[in-house]
């Protein structure tokens, strides 16, 4: 519990030192936006168990020493939602013990496995309905009463966005973001980025990805900008364990339903369009750059078009100092950068104060 609240602490933190003037006012949510862009919030549990956020929702789970599981799926305000024709199944961190399917049972989903011997235990659950996948992991306590719980599970959240940047599905560790794709060839990646949707370093970074009985290593690609590994090629659906140690938890894996895509035919940022002989990129400014990665054509005039949400802060500079680039970016509206990229490489582009990072990939 400590963790989390210091965690908070210091991501409240940066975004109060990352304005030079009066903290802005957080810009509402779009209704389309997930769950997880929403306000701070308390994560109470209506039925006793462990919540945790869902790009849904949020999922909640009732987990027993004797090897039973509920799981109840909730909306924003932490309200029952419906279940009915939903799949799911529960893996445990335990060498040996089976994967538990879960079947919908009135306003849940419940299922049986063999009775626990250890009191804490890491299980990820993952629950499909109407074809889309929602997953979760929890840190349960399985204590002498028979019922999970765990220091924390009520904590405040520091607000994130799970949108995904490169199509695929989004998964959290502590303030950490996981986004996973995997790609028809049998290529599975995974994206690394902090509580803002930056990326993190991930030099020397190592895992698995697991399908089935077949497991690959988990590697940075040559560019470093995200985690690679390689399974056999598949068309449908099928599930995907990633295991990859984390700051907090050195044995953190979970599971996802991934329906493989084809390769993307341009870099993983997909903005970059031709216009004539013009490179076009939109980039998103809202407490971060969406797309934070763009890739461009050496020599080939680029026209960067970055779009403000918000006001204030951090975003009000942009600095790319390998193109000579200082150039302030209003509130609210759309500014126009050109440059022609005339040397190959890896590059950065941040505001003001450097605290909201991007990088700029010309081949």
């Amino acid at each position: 519990m400590k963790k989390r609240i210091i965690a908070a602490v210091m991501a409240l933190g940066l975004v109060a030192a990352c304005s030079k003037k009066d903290a802005p006012a957080e810009a509402p949510a779009p209704a389309a936006k997930s769950h997880s862009a929403a306000a701070p919030h308390a994560h109470t549990a209506p039925h006793g168990g462990l919540v945790e956020s869902t790009a849904r929702g949020h999922v909640e789970l009732v987990a027993a020493r004797g090897g039973t599981y509920r799981v109840y799926l909730l909306d924003d305000a932490l309200n029952v939602r419906p279940v009915d024709g939903a799949t799911g199944t529960v893996k445990v961190a335990k060498g040996g013990y089976p994967d538990v399917k879960l079947v919908p049972a009135g306003d849940h989903l419940e299922g049986q496995g063999p009775e626990h011997t250890d009191e804490h235990l890491a299980m990820v659950v993952t629950v499909v309905k109407d074809g889309k996948p929602e997953v979760a992991r929890f840190t349960a306590h399985l204590g002498a009463n028979g019922h999970a719980t765990a220091g924390g599970a009520s904590a405040p959240m520091q607000a994130h966005d799970h949108t995904p940047l490169h199509g695929g599905i989004v998964a959290m560790s502590g303030d950490t973001h996981l986004e996973v794709v995997s790609l028809k060839s049998g290529e599975v990646r995974v994206w690394v980025t902090d509580a803002f949707r930056q990326p993190v370093p991930i030099d020397g970074k190592k895992g698995t990805v697991e399908t089935g009985t077949v497991s690959a290593p988990l590697v940075p690609e040559p560019s470093g900008a995200f985690l690679t590994g390689k399974l056999p090629p598949a068309d449908a659906e099928r599930e995907v364990t990633v295991r990859l140690p984390m700051p907090d938890d050195p044995e953190y894996f979970i599971g996802f339903m991934l329906t493989p895509m084809d390769a993307p035919k341009s870099a993983p940022a997909g903005a970059v369009v031709r216009a004539g002989e013009v490179q076009e990129v939109t980039i998103t400014v809202q407490g971060g750059y969406q797309p934070s990665e763009v890739v461009l054509k050496q020599g080939v005039p680029a026209r960067l078009r970055f779009v403000r949400k918000d006001s204030g802060g951090c975003g009000d500079e942009l600095l790319i100092p390998a193109f000579g680039v200082k150039k302030p970016l209003p509130g609210l509206t759309e500014t126009v950068v050109s440059l022609v990229p005339d040397k190959a490489g890896t590059f950065a582009f941040t505001c003001g104060m450097q605290m909201m990072k991007g990088t700029l990939v010309v081949n």
